[in-house]
């Protein structure tokens, strides 16, 4: 039996940046639950939340740099339009999102993507 020695690859790093942008009053859930399985889709973790009055939602992604560029990316041609995809419209856009500087972590702090 030979012991060789393999190299292990780098761990992808892993950032965090913090978000917020305004929504209809009457977005509801299904906005929530859109973001959420694009999120997962795109292996991002974090969460999205509703703020004030329910016309703000924010939260925190945590991803590689690919996932999280992909899913800023994706937010901001959501905002620019009414089709959120898969047949679902709302009935007033969204602001542009605010995004946070990039925050390199040490480690993951999700698991998966929630709402709250």
């Amino acid at each position: 039996m030979s012991l060789e020695l393999v190299p292990r690859p780098e761990p992808e790093k892993i950032y965090l940046i913090t978000y917020e942008m305004n929504v209809p009053e009457d977005s509801g859930e299904g906005l929530h639950s859109i973001v959420a399985q694009k999120a997962t889709e795109l292996m991002v973790c974090g969460y999205i939340a509703h703020t004030h009055c329910g016309r703000k939602v924010g939260g925190e992604l945590e991803g590689s740099e690919t996932g999280l560029q992909l899913m800023i990316e994706w937010l901001l041609a959501k905002s620019q339009e009414n089709d959120l995809g898969d047949g679902e419209k709302i009935k007033s856009q969204m602001t542009e999102p605010r995004f946070s500087e990039w925050k390199l972590q040490s480690g993951a702090k999700y698991d998966d993507f929630f709402c709250c």
